[in-house]
């Protein structure tokens, strides 16, 4: 019995070994099958394991989630910084799959989605065969597609070699778009974005098409949009195009409009603008003529009242007159001149606003004042003209020339003109008048009684606090009081020209909350800026950026836009 169980015990392990091998053979091969059933699976921390496994529909979706985790990871941990190593060793692992993937997969409409989304993560330029593919969209199916293709290109560096590629494909995607859907429009608006991003001329024929159409499917901001891309090409051949611009309307919409974009782009045009400009307020542009009678019929149908206040030949000549100020070149002192002595009073005080913002040499500063006075004196007597007698009031104050105040102390003090006329008169000389001139209209606010002369009382006092000293005035333009801050710019443009700090102060005053205080600045900075102003410029770009089509930028936009475009121009002269 013990012999058995001795040998029992010595053969039990030769048994036993032989069992696990057995057993393990087994489990290596339900392994085997299982692994052929479902296939193995690479690492989720892989990401060339994981980039493998998107040619697998079954496991394309939860790859792409690891690939964008692990490059998002990466990309925190790197402080954004797609150059570095880590973040780098992960692109050159995915990006050919992904290619291949999207190439190949065109069905796969919901991983292609997500495909794209990490490619725009990525901003590399080896992913744009795929976001070229994705431009040549399906309607109805795959627009979203195109819309992440064309932010994604607006962030990467685009290789020469594949410029124009790209910009043919941007350019044939934004020509398919139909339709007025939230859908369209998003795509539109990603396709000229990324055509402005590249900053080539290739790019005016698509975005010159884009902007003149006037199409009952596309909302007119589009319009405006191609016509600021294409204005920031400053291409000469697109001056005809933009004059075109002055007088473009949305269908059904009259009151939608790229008159100020357009004078925008034709300051950055420059000179070139000058002749067409000038053909046009002359009444020889025959499609800014159509445009304009289009245009009033498009008003009667909505306020026929207005449409009666107006002609083709006003409204043709109040355009190109409002885009020959922003251009502000000394030779369209002439023509506009002539205007003054067309017999309309309404051409003839446009032509007045757009004289007082050309850069004149001071040899003509004298001139300018004898035909603004002509205008004035020339205008009707009836209610219609004495409102016109006060536009032309702030226009003439805008001139900071101190040689109007006598003008102004006349009509101030003249009890044979409508109430309204002294007081604008009077304001006027209040706005311009340092401590030494202030006797006149003190002696007028104290022997008048009307109310609205009490607003004058900040500025006088300010004049004989600060007088001709810059500093105290710019201490002044810091006040939250409309009157007392627009006094200050009024001075600082009267005395502060070519003053490198008082155009800081100045710009510093564009973003404010109050219309009357930014307009006042800006227009005092187009006064002093007489080289440019880079720290002007960029001011406005970030107020335009962060209030396009809020109603403050609607008011402050149309002056703002031709400034900052003149002020650039002056820069690169």
């Amino acid at each position: 019995m013990i012999k058995a169980s001795f040998m029992f015990q010595t053969r039990t392990p030769h048994l036993a070994a032989n069992r696990d091998l057995r057993v393990r053979a087994v489990w290596i091969a339900a392994l085997s099958f299982s692994c052929a059933l479902v296939a193995c699976h690479a690492d989720a921390d892989d990401p060339a394991g994981q980039a493998s496994e998107l040619r697998d529909p079954i496991r394309r979706q939860n790859a792409i989630s690891n690939l964008s985790r692990l490059y998002a990871k990466a990309l925190a941990e790197h402080e954004g910084d797609r150059s570095s190593e880590a973040v780098k060793k992960i692109a050159d692992a995915i990006y050919a799959p992904m290619n291949d993937v999207y190439l190949d997969a065109p069905q796969d409409i919901q991983n292609g989605q997500s495909i794209l989304d990490l490619m725009a993560e990525m901003q590399d330029a080896r992913t744009i065969p795929s976001l070229v593919q994705a431009l040549r969209f399906r309607t109805g199916v795959s627009e979203a597609h195109a819309t992440r293709a064309a932010q994604a290109l607006r962030s990467i560096q685009i290789p020469e070699a594949e410029r124009s590629k790209v910009i043919e494909a941007l350019a044939a995607a934004l020509d398919r778009v139909r339709g007025s859907t939230g859908q369209a429009n998003r795509l539109r608006i990603a396709l000229i974005r990324s055509l402005r991003a590249m900053r080539d001329s290739a790019t005016a024929a698509s975005l010159t098409k884009m902007a003149m159409a006037q199409r009952e499917d596309q909302d007119f901001q589009i319009n405006r949009m191609a016509a600021v891309a294409l204005g920031e090409l400053g291409l000469a051949e697109s001056a005809d195009s933009m004059i075109r611009g002055l007088y473009l309307f949305g269908l059904g919409q009259p009151n939608m409009r790229m008159n100020d974009v357009a004078a925008e782009a034709l300051v950055r045009i420059g000179r070139p603008s000058l002749g067409p400009l000038l053909r046009t307020l002359d009444g020889q542009n025959q499609d800014a003529n159509d445009l304009a009678e289009a245009y009033i019929a498009a008003v009667r149908a909505v306020n026929p009242r207005a449409a009666a206040q107006t002609s083709v030949r006003q409204h043709v000549s109040s355009e190109a007159a409002f885009a020959l100020g922003a251009l502000g070149l000394p030779e369209a002192f002439p023509p506009l001149l002539a205007e003054t002595e067309s017999g309309d009073s309404a051409r003839a005080l446009q032509a007045c606003i757009a004289m007082v913002r050309l850069l004149l040499p001071d040899a003509e500063r004298e001139a300018l004042r004898e035909v603004l006075v002509s205008v004035y004196e020339a205008l009707p007597d009836h209610v219609s003209g004495a409102a016109k007698r006060v536009q032309l009031l702030t226009v003439m104050k805008h001139t900071y020339d101190p040689k109007m105040l006598p003008f102004f102390q006349k009509e101030m003090n003249d009890r044979a003109q409508i109430p309204d006329v002294r007081i604008a008169a009077a304001s006027a000389y209040a706005t311009l008048a340092n401590k030494e001139e202030l006797r006149p209209i003190r002696r007028y606010v104290s022997q008048e009684q009307n109310p609205r002369d009490g607003r004058h009382d900040p500025m006088l006092d300010a004049a004989e606090e600060c007088d001709v000293a810059l500093r105290c005035w710019q201490e002044k333009l810091r006040s939250s009081d409309p009157v007392l801050a627009s006094k200050a710019s009024f001075m600082l443009g009267r005395l502060g020209r070519d003053n490198a700090a008082v155009i800081s102060s100045l710009v510093s005053k564009l973003g404010d909350s109050s219309p009357e205080i930014r307009l006042a600045a800006l227009a005092a900075l187009d006064r002093v800026a007489v080289h440019g102003s880079q720290e002007a410029i960029d001011k406005i770009e970030e107020l335009r950026v962060a209030e396009q089509g809020r109603s403050v930028w609607n008011v402050f936009g149309r002056e703002a836009l031709p400034v900052q475009a003149r002020l650039r121009l002056r820069l690169e002269s």
